[in-house]
């Protein structure tokens, strides 16, 4: 490996290196675009996971720590680090102010329910089988993804491809269009809907026909040979069998084991040989989300042995990835970048063993502690309405009566703040003009979208989380926001990098090298890490 790199970073805009007349790094205007562009997107993958566990990777990660620009700081410049808030940061270049997705979902005072980020009632579903349940889109993403800009830019315009287990992984990496774009539906049946075509793909039809989910029924999920986790996090042999017959149980099961990551990967290959990506004249454009590192760490924990094997036998499916595209592409003629979607924090259980003050909030409790805060002012009822991780939200016209009457908006903010667990709480107009003092404030204003964000804004403390699964993510502190971020392939100066990077650079970056540009990016070139050595 090459020695850390320590000198700064030139983090630039495109129009400010075109200014700078690239003098500011090595980078050269005549450097070819790469044949296809690879994103990888780890849901759940904390940055020590690279000091924990790699000695033991020997194919797919270990390539691209060895092969590719490391940046060992990079971390969510956001607060509210959720799966399609990441997944749509990496894809756009842009923070959940700009792309307007803000955690997972958010509520919908009109609806008086949670609204999921992708969920799209003007599409029609397109199914692999019989089953299929929900109808996703990319309908209430704000700003074009790489994948558009390569679509609209490119002549050819490039083919792009994108899977993911989970819906909100899948359709932000895809964009708007895509030329194939799949994730598992909640009805356990491979599916995606009219935003992508209009009918089913063969190729993707005859891979899940040939390769159905079901052929993983009855097996055993053990150690691979060689690995160090060998005894399950919650006692006894590390050993879980999926049940024989398909169904609720299996389906869970499934979603939470190894084999989902090999399923994607599979179907990523599959698009590479059937739309024939990276073989045009253009940049093609290919996206995986590994949607099972998240299932597994919520279930044990960030350092248990199920996570690390389930990263031990990822480090194998990208290698299997990447090994059909030195075969079917060419080792230089594509880019790859890894990143995660956020990270995880540990179980409250084991932080309080730590002796950190750790715990959970429960989101109902608090719901009902406000209103009963307000019958004093306003009466009974149903004042305050929902709460999503960190947004809070008040029926229609409650909030603007809190405004004026500054008496009843102190006593929340008071009984709040006072909560077991809760270290601020922001109101919705503060976080709309800047600039910001602290670190904290800044990350929540990057978070903050006012027409889907709460009314107010309730910061945990660390190590306190506001969902019940064992372990979980969803802030700002490092051990949620910071994540690996890595970019391969030729144009890239290979190494480990100490300077500030986060996962909305990768999409500038990547459209550099692309000759494309992003419409209105949050995100800079990290051009550091670019080189001249693939000019003709």
């Amino acid at each position: 490996m090459r020695p850390t790199t320590t000198r700064r970073a030139h983090r630039l805009t495109g129009l400010a290196l075109f200014c700078a007349g690239f003098a500011a790094g090595p980078v050269d205007a005549q450097t070819l675009p790469p044949s296809l562009i690879v994103v990888l997107v780890v849901d759940q993958m904390r940055a020590d996971t690279i000091e924990r566990y790699s000695d033991q990777w020997t194919s797919g990660l270990r390539r691209l720590l060895d092969e590719g620009a490391v940046f060992r700081e990079a971390k969510h410049s956001y607060f509210g680090t959720l799966t399609c808030a990441g997944h749509a940061t990496i894809a756009t270049g842009t923070v959940p102010r700009t792309h307007g997705m803000i955690l997972d979902g958010w509520w919908d005072p009109m609806a008086g329910q949670r609204v999921r980020c992708t969920a799209d009632d003007t599409v029609e579903i397109v199914a692999y089988g019989p089953g299929a349940r929900e109808r996703h889109g990319p309908a209430r993403m704000l700003v074009p993804t790489l994948a558009d800009e390569l679509r609209l830019q490119n002549d050819p315009p490039a083919q792009v491809a994108a899977f993911a287990v989970k819906a909100r992984a899948a359709v932000p990496l895809a964009g708007r269009r895509g030329d194939a774009v799949a994730w598992f539906d909640a009805g356990n049946v491979w599916t995606t809907s009219t935003a992508f075509t209009d009918a089913p793909l063969p190729f993707i039809a005859n891979y899940i026909r040939a390769q159905p989910v079901e052929d993983a029924l009855g097996l055993v999920w053990t150690p691979l040979h060689g690995s160090s986790a060998t005894t399950s996090t919650k006692g006894g042999d590390f050993a879980y069998t999926l049940a024989a017959e398909p169904g609720r149980e299996f389906y869970n099961a499934w979603r939470r084991s190894p084999w989902a990551d090999e399923y994607v990967t599979g179907l990523a290959i599959a698009s590479v040989d059937a739309l024939a990506l990276g073989a045009g004249s253009g940049t093609d454009y290919l996206a995986v989300g590994f949607s099972a590192p998240d299932y597994v760490g919520h279930d044990f924990g960030p350092h248990s042995a199920e996570v690390q094997d389930i990263y031990l036998r990822l480090d194998r499916a990208i290698g299997r990835l990447l090994d059909h595209l030195d075969r079917n592409v060419g080792h230089d003629r594509y880019v790859v970048a890894l990143s995660a979607d956020h990270g995880l924090g540990p179980t409250p259980k084991h932080a309080t063993e730590m002796g950190l003050d750790a715990g959970r909030i429960d989101r109902r409790e608090v719901i009902d502690h406000v209103n009963a805060v307000l019958e004093p002012f306003f009466g009974p009822g149903k004042h305050a309405v929902g709460m999503t991780h960190i947004e809070f939200y008040f029926a229609l016209g409650v909030y603007d009566r809190l405004l004026a009457s500054p008496e009843a908006l102190s006593a929340v903010l008071e009984a709040l703040e006072q909560y077991p667990g809760i270290h601020r709480v922001y109101r919705g107009e503060e976080l709309e003009t800047g600039p910001f003092g602290d670190r904290v404030t800044q990350q929540v204003a990057r978070s903050y979208y006012p027409e889907r964000s709460g009314d107010l804004v309730i910061i945990p403390k660390p190590y306190w989380y506001t969902w019940v699964r064992a372990a979980d993510h969803g802030t700002g502190y490092d051990y949620d926001a910071r994540v690996p971020l890595v970019i391969a392939g030729p144009g890239i100066i290979p190494g480990h990098y100490s300077t500030a990077a986060a996962p909305e650079d990768l999409a500038p970056t990547l459209a550099f090298l692309a000759g494309v540009t992003l419409a209105r990016p949050d995100g800079l070139v990290l051009t550091d890490a670019l080189s001249d050595r693939n000019r003709p």
